[in-house]
């Protein structure tokens, strides 16, 4: 008769985890969004995770578009609270706003709330054809001038409000709409730089009186959909025009 194998059992570390929900930010309600396992609660502190807009409101079927990263805090051995870090739009969805023969005009900026929140905020606009560089100049000091006067405004939580689900994208495409002719312009990517408590969480720059990014004039027009793919890849992505 065979013998026992000597080997001791494996550990199942899933039994050792601990399930703990997981609440919103207060700007998108503090409602419970996630089920989340951790080994240990002490550790979890800081850890970032990664929902969309419709995990979160589960409303319009279009929120899937926008990922939201949020970082655990204050968490307990029963939930966790947590802390916007950021969004950006899914890649799926911004390849679809590429057109043959358009213009993406794009720019990168720090922002700071009324109440001393810094956030990089990564805008993009489409148009419905080719723009002119005069053109591309006046949009992006246009939206640079109205973001400037009603972020400065803000507080976190109606900043955080605003560039995910508010108005604010939609007053600024009637603001553009008045140069040239754009079909599209939103918030494509943000980050949180730094807090009132600390300078900075990324270990980021300190933040420059102009553009911290742009794209260069030359390397806005699209010229094939082919070279979508490489769009999105980089955060000053650009085509080459012909």
């Amino acid at each position: 008769m065979a013998k026992g194998s000597k080997r001791g059992r494996v550990r199942d570390k899933w039994k050792d985890k601990k399930w703990i929900i997981v609440n919103a930010p207060v700007a998108f309600g503090g409602n419970p969004i996630n089920y989340l396992p951790v080994t240990d609660i002490d550790k979890s502190k800081g850890r970032i995770i990664e929902n969309t807009l419709y995990d979160i409101y589960k409303q319009d079927p279009t929120q899937h578009q926008t990922k939201v990263f949020l970082k655990l805090d204050n968490v307990t051995s029963a939930s966790a609270s947590t802390k916007f870090v950021g969004h950006e739009y899914a890649k799926e969805y911004l390849r679809s706003l590429v057109r043959r023969g358009s213009t993406m005009i794009s720019f990168i900026k720090n922002y700071t709330t009324i109440d001393g929140h810094t956030f990089r905020l990564s805008v993009v606009t489409f148009s419905q054809r080719r723009v002119n560089t005069s053109a591309k100049h006046e949009i992006r000091l246009l939206v640079d001038k109205k973001l400037e006067e009603k972020i400065s405004q803000l507080t976190v939580d109606q900043f955080i409000h605003e560039i995910t689900i508010g108005n604010l994208s939609k007053d600024l495409l009637l603001e553009a709409k008045k140069v040239a002719f754009i079909r599209h312009l939103g918030f494509k990517k943000s980050r949180l730089v730094s807090t009132p408590e600390s300078r900075s969480i990324h270990g980021a720059k300190p933040t420059g009186e102009q553009l911290v990014e742009t794209i260069p004039e030359s390397e806005t027009e699209i010229t094939d959909e082919n070279e979508i793919e490489s769009l999105t890849e980089t955060e000053t992505a650009s085509v080459a025009a012909s």
